[in-house]
């Protein structure tokens, strides 16, 4: 089987190797939501797709669309033992000719359906060309990045790739901007949108979707903040990070810690909006909703709404509500509540939860402290770290974090040099605050910085009133030898007396000379 040129290749070029340009559209999350999304029939996948994706679709008449010969080629021979697989290689133009779909895969979005040997279309141009070749009443997938995601607020400026040769981006004025005109745009092109996923740590490969119920639920805002920092922290463990994404490779640096900006906006509410993308599950106008999308889809697991569990997961298991011990303990640090800080302190090391990240740990509104996450070899020390980066060390203790994390273990009294290998307090690897040692930000390089400023400064000031108090008391000890060494017997004090004495003793032999040569009366 060979692919079918249709028009348009682009015999060089790649899009599924990842190294001129990111990588394909994929993860756990996308494949568990193609199985539940009813696609069926005749299915277009358009751009370039992990092939793992398709393998999650259906046995039935697959049609993948790529601009690149050798993906083309690829691909084909991936799929050479399904006969229903049909690669097309070229521009998304000159599929017109092809018959309407009953669904459309395009977790990718449109960017990369445009080739430099055809028609260079705009967004818009390319939306509307995707969604005429959806049949009346199919189902359409659409993947779309944010450009003001998370993902591109934390990254840093990058220099263009191979892939942006001529591409305005965001830029093109007929690419909608924020989710709420992106849903108006869908509407507009007559798409039902019967699910909207928050697509998080990236928009190329999302580990987490959540969708708009579970995101406006503030009861379980911990379980979503845990769920998004493991989603960060594992793709900077395997190297295809957001500085990555936009650098083109694994630069491993980043303006700040993505995953504590997408807490930060699971707790104001602003998780959808800064999502790094999106995922939309719509419809031709006139097709019967999808009614087996889940709500939302963590750890490659599907949760949904029970009308009287709550949130439950795969398995039965139901979303732990509360919010995480991080947030609380740090609540209380800047409200200054020790007390309230002491007993969470004590709750947590002296449970069964004590060797799990701060982070990781969902506390319920029952006081009951539940592990979102998995155990940590010093998540006592990776707290202390964080409340130094945070500027909140000083309220608990001077010093680095070594000496805050000490106070930590005193006020959960416990022994900071006892306890397992389970929850000890400091270990022999560098830690950093439960982040991969190479995925730094430039902030906590700057607050680390500063932290040594200020006590270079101070070592400075020390010495030189180490060295003014020195100066100060060796001039006075130099005084005060003088004085001792005038009066000193053996001084100058006993060649002074000397010369008083010889003054007394001249003047009385003096007297005594002139009464003898005085001629009496």
């Amino acid at each position: 089987m060979n692919p079918r040129m249709i028009g348009g290749e682009m015999v060089s070029w790649s899009d599924l190797d990842g190294i001129r340009a990111p990588g394909p559209a994929g993860g756990a999350a996308p494949a568990r939501l193609i199985g539940a999304a009813g696609v069926a029939g005749r299915v277009l996948v358009a751009g370039p797709h992990d092939p793992t994706l398709i393998d999650a679709l259906p046995a039935g008449n697959v049609t993948v669309l790529v601009r690149g010969v050798p993906d083309a080629e690829a691909l084909t021979a991936r799929f050479a033992e399904r006969p229903d697989v049909t690669v097309c290689c070229g521009g998304l133009e000159k599929l017109g000719a092809e018959p309407a779909f009953d669904a459309v895969v395009a977790l990718d979005g449109v960017g990369r359906l445009s080739s430099v040997e055809g028609a260079e279309l705009t967004w818009g141009e390319a939306f509307d060309q995707l969604v005429a070749a959806l049949a009346p009443g199919g189902r359409l997938l659409f993947g779309m990045a944010n450009p003001v995601g998370a993902h591109r607020l934390v990254a840093l400026p990058a220099e263009p790739t191979d892939a942006d040769w001529d591409h305005p981006g965001e830029y093109d004025l007929s690419r909608p901007a924020g989710l709420a005109r992106v849903l108006a745009r869908l509407a507009e092109a007559g798409l039902d949108v019967d699910r909207t996923y928050a697509a998080y740590p990236s928009p190329a490969a999302p580990a987490v979707l959540l969708g708009d119920a579970i995101l406006a639920d503030g009861a379980v805002s911990g379980y979503l903040a845990a769920a998004l920092s493991r989603s960060f922290a594992a793709s900077a463990a395997r190297g295809d990070g957001v500085a990555a994404a936009q650098a083109g490779g694994p630069t491993g640096w980043v303006l700040t810690d993505p995953g504590r900006l997408a807490r930060r906006a699971v707790r104001h509410g602003l998780a959808a909006e800064l999502a790094p993308g999106w995922v939309f599950a719509a419809r031709r106008a006139g097709g019967d909703a999808a009614g087996e999308l889940p709500e939302a889809v963590v750890d490659g697991r599907r949760i949904d709404r029970d009308p009287v569990r709550g949130w439950v997961g795969d398995g039965g298991a139901c979303v732990p509500p509360g919010r995480t011990l991080e947030d609380l303990l740090i609540g209380a640090a800047v409200r200054r509540e020790m007390g309230e800080a002491r007993t969470l302190l004590a709750r947590w090391q002296g449970g069964a939860a004590a060797g799990v990240a701060a982070d990781q740990v969902i506390v319920g509104p029952d006081g009951g402290l539940v592990a979102a996450g998995p155990a940590d070899a010093a998540a006592l020390r990776a707290f202390a770290v964080t409340l130094v980066r945070l500027g909140l060390a000083r309220r608990w203790a001077p010093g680095g974090a070594d000496e805050v994390a000490a106070t930590l273990a005193a006020m959960a009294d416990r022994d900071p040099a006892g306890g397992d290998s389970r929850d000890r307090l400091f270990d022999d690897r560098e830690h950093d605050g439960g982040r991969p040692p190479d995925a730094r930000a430039f902030d906590e390089l700057i607050a680390e910085r500063d932290a040594l400023a200020r006590e270079l400064a101070g070592a400075v000031a020390k010495a030189r009133w180490y060295e003014r108090t020195l100066t100060e008391r060796e001039a006075a000890l130099n005084r005060a030898r003088r004085v001792a060494d005038l009066l000193a017997p053996a001084g100058p004090a006993r060649a002074g007396a000397a010369f008083v004495g010889g003054a007394r003793l001249a003047r009385r032999s003096a007297r005594a000379i002139l009464r003898r040569v005085r001629p009496r009366v």
